[in-house]
C-alpha cells in the first residue's frame, strides 16, 4: 500500500504541478501580486474577534448581556424553543452564504493567522485530499441541527414535549453552553495550527466545521461567485494565492466561474490576476454550471480508496473516544482532533 500510495500522490502532485502554468517563457518566475483583499479581511475578522472579546468583559462587568452570537446556539432554538442570538445570527449567515462567506468567522480567522505565522517561518503546509471525510462537515451538522428534531419526531415518548418559543435574547448564563475556559488554549492549538499544519491552509473547514456542511449545501444554489472575462491567460497566479486549496484557474477555464463549494470567496484570486481576468459577480449557480471545455480537469486524488476508507475509520474511532471526554472536550475540538488523529496515523 505504502508504494501504491506514493505513487499515486506523486501522480497528482505531477498534475497539479502541469495544471499551474506560472512561469514565463524566459524560465524567470513572475512576482506574484499581493492580495489587496487580504489586509481588508483581515481587518473584518480583527473587529469580529475585538467584537466577542469586548461582549464577554460587557457580561463579566453588568453579569447580564446579550446570548452567545455563536451558530452552536442554533440548536436550543430547535430543541428548547430558546430564540436566542446565536439562532439570529446563524439564519444571517446562511443567507449571506449566498453571496459571501469566510469575511466573518472566527474559525477562518484563526486558520488565517496560523497560516500567515507559518509562511513566515518558511512552512508551507499542503492540503490534505480525503474524498470520504469531506463529508464529516454535512454530518456533523445533521448531527447538530437535524437529528435532535427528527428524534423528538420519530420517538416521542422518549423526549419531553417541544415546549413552545420563548425569549432567549438576554442571558445572566453567558458561559453555560461553553466548555471550561481551561480548553481554550487546547482548543486553539488544534483547531488553529494543527489542523492548519497537517490538513492545509483551511484543514478545519474541510474537514471538521459543522457550519460549513450546511455552507457548501447552499453555495451549491448561491448565484455570486468567482467568475472570468475572456482576459484570463491562466497564469496560475490566482490558484497559487487560494488557501481554500481549490483550483481556481482549471475551474474558470472549464467552467466560466469557480464550482468548488470550499470557495470562500475571499477575493485574493480576483486581486492577485496579472490580467484583471477575474472578477465576483451574480449568474447561474454552480449547480447548473456545464463544462465550456471538452475534457474538464478532474478531481485531484491523493488517497486511494482502501486509505480514504481506513481514515474515515481512524477518523470514527478518534471521534468515539473524544467526544464529551471527562464533559470536558467540545464538540468542535472532537472534530478537530479527530481529524487530524485520521491525517498522523495515515501518514505513519
Amino acid at each position: 500500500m505504502a508504494k501504491k500510495s506514493a505513487k499515486s500522490q506523486s501522480t497528482a502532485s505531477a498534475s497539479e504541478a502541469v495544471a499551474l502554468n506560472v512561469l514565463s517563457d524566459g524560465g524567470e518566475r513572475p512576482k506574484i501580486r499581493k492580495s489587496r483583499a487580504g489586509p481588508w479581511r483581515a481587518g473584518v475578522l480583527i473587529t469580529l474577534n475585538l467584537l466577542m472579546i469586548a461582549h464577554i468583559i460587557q457580561w463579566l462587568i453588568m453579569g447580564r448581556t446579550v446570548s452567545p452570537i455563536e451558530p452552536s446556539e442554533f440548536r436550543l432554538t430547535l430543541e428548547r424553543g430558546e430564540l436566542n442570538a446565536g439562532f439570529i445570527f446563524f439564519s444571517l449567515a446562511l443567507l449571506a452564504t449566498f453571496v459571501l462567506c469566510g469575511w466573518g468567522c472566527h474559525i477562518v480567522a484563526l486558520q488565517d493567522l496560523c497560516g500567515w505565522a507559518m509562511r513566515k517561518l518558511g512552512v508551507r503546509p499542503k492540503p490534505f485530499r480525503s474524498r470520504l471525510l469531506r463529508l464529516v462537515p454535512l454530518i456533523a451538522a445533521l448531527y447538530m441541527f437535524v437529528w435532535p428534531t427528527a428524534a423528538r419526531l420519530m420517538w416521542p415518548a422518549s423526549y419531553a414535549p417541544f415546549p413552545g418559543f420563548s425569549n432567549h435574547l438576554m442571558t445572566e448564563g453567558f458561559w453555560d453552553t461553553f466548555g471550561p475556559v481551561y480548553m481554550a488554549f487546547p482548543f486553539l492549538a488544534i483547531c488553529g495550527f494543527a489542523t492548519v499544519y497537517t490538513l492545509g491552509a483551511k484543514g478545519f473547514c474541510t474537514y471538521a466545521c459543522p457550519y460549513g456542511g450546511f455552507f457548501s449545501l447552499i453555495d451549491h444554489v448561491a448565484p455570486g461567485r468567482i467568475r472570468v472575462t475572456d482576459a484570463c491567460e491562466q497564469s496560475g497566479h490566482c490558484t497559487v494565492a487560494c488557501t481554500s486549496n481549490v483550483r481556481v484557474n482549471l475551474e474558470v477555464r472549464d467552467y466560466g466561474m469557480v464550482v468548488d463549494p470550499g470557495c470562500m470567496k475571499c477575493l485574493d484570486c480576483v486581486t492577485v490576476c496579472p490580467n484583471d481576468a477575474l472578477y465576483f459577480g451574480f449568474g447561474r449557480p454552480s449547480l447548473f454550471a456545464a463544462p465550456r471545455t471538452p475534457a474538464p480537469a478532474k478531481p485531484v486524488k491523493r488517497l486511494s480508496w482502501s486509505e480514504d476508507i481506513a481514515a474515515a475509520a481512524l477518523f470514527g474511532l478518534a471521534m468515539f473516544a473524544l467526544r464529551g471526554l471527562y464533559d470536558s472536550v467540545p464538540f468542535l475540538m472532537a472534530l478537530g482532533c479527530s481529524a487530524v488523529f485520521a491525517f498522523l496515523v495515515l501518514r505513519l
